[in-house]
């Protein structure tokens, strides 16, 4: 619509289509009217956000549900395997997926999610905990030592894994854990909480954040890539209005009750202070809130799509199922994704 020239007056959707139409030159710049409508959202929601929402210095989105990646894991299949609180190390977690491992018993150890983008949004954080990364300043820093650490610990991680595990889509990945068949499933997001009342209202779970710092890091990062926000077009005959109209939808009042009722991540620390989100489960979540990075923006981003969920999905898959040589796949990669950037600059 914006190409052919008809263009919405909003728009609701998903990372990375702000910066896709924001590089259209098609976005309208929201910070006058946020400081006109709603100035308490400035610095309700964490600059950490905003970044997912900013292009070239300008604010072209306003933020509603922040998705960041955390672990599912099953405290009866932990308490039977003799394992007490969630791991917080490398070693402890592949001792834990080791135990939890008995496949002849139709259980297993541990899960990721296989298809598009998946690989990185179950892992990338161990990844980016580990000093590793995957562009930096519009370089690609993929090939590195700390890189190939974390993908030969992920190696190690497959041999507890689900039969089949690449093949799975979200069914058969959702359906493992649920159906208590998984100890461990990396991945999941706040969406599910909502959902297993439902699908398993007996499943006794709990929700752990990726506080798991490789041997190589220093602190625990996760990768932030998950805002669903509304923007305004920059043609509409009605900016004011427009602008006015999706601040009042993430308003401290309506955000509280979306997230409520969606079982969502707010992006308002204020939501966050709500007693709703008091539920343990939550705390995952509050954790990882300020400490999700957002690795793909502005131009970067327009291409996560063929750097992420094809490049490193690809070589992914070839080192951790496939046995390819770490060093020398991870080279291949990083050139395949510098002529994805390349491609940017014409």
């Amino acid at each position: 619509a914006i190409k052919g020239g008809t263009p919405p007056d909003l728009y609701r959707g998903d990372m990375p289509m702000q910066f896709e139409i924001a590089r259209l030159d098609a976005a309208l710049p929201l910070d006058e009217h946020i400081k006109k409508n709603d100035p308490d959202m400035l610095t309700d929601v964490p600059k950490n956000v905003w970044d997912m929402c900013t292009y070239k210095g300008s604010i072209i989105a306003v933020p509603e549900d922040f998705f960041v990646p955390v672990i599912y894991y099953n405290k009866d299949l932990f308490q039977e395997a003799g394992i007490g609180e969630f791991p917080t190390t490398w070693d402890g977690l592949l001792e834990a997926a080791r135990k939890l491992h008995k496949p002849r018993e139709g259980k297993f150890g541990i899960e990721w999610m296989s298809w598009g983008d998946g690989p990185y949004w179950s892992t990338g954080a161990l990844f980016l905990s580990n000093g590793g990364n995957f562009v930096e300043d519009g370089k690609v820093v993929f090939a590195s030592e700390n890189n190939a650490r974390t993908f030969a610990f992920l190696t190690e991680l497959f041999q507890y894994t689900p039969p089949g595990l690449s093949t799975f889509g979200y069914d058969d990945w959702d359906k493992a854990f649920y159906l208590g068949k998984v100890g461990i499933q990396l991945g999941n997001g706040s969406w599910s909480i909502g959902n297993y009342r439902e699908l398993a209202p007996n499943l006794n779970y709990g929700i752990a954040p990726y506080n798991l710092v490789g041997p190589m890091g220093t602190e625990p990062v996760v990768p932030g890539h998950g805002v669903c926000f509304y923007m305004v077009m920059k043609g509409t005959k009605y900016p004011d209005e427009a602008a006015r109209v999706i601040t009042w939808l993430v308003s401290k009042e309506n955000h509280l009750e979306w997230c409520e009722k969606l079982w969502h991540t707010p992006v308002r620390t204020s939501t966050f202070a709500n007693p709703f989100f008091d539920d343990p489960r939550f705390d995952a979540f509050k954790f990882e809130l300020t400490r999700a990075q957002a690795i793909f923006t502005g131009d970067v981003a327009t291409v996560f799509n063929p750097l992420i969920a094809d490049t490193f999905r690809r070589v992914f898959w070839d080192i951790v199922e496939g046995g390819a040589d770490i060093e020398a796949t991870l080279k291949t990669g990083a050139q395949e994704m510098e002529k994805i950037l390349a491609e940017l600059g014409k």
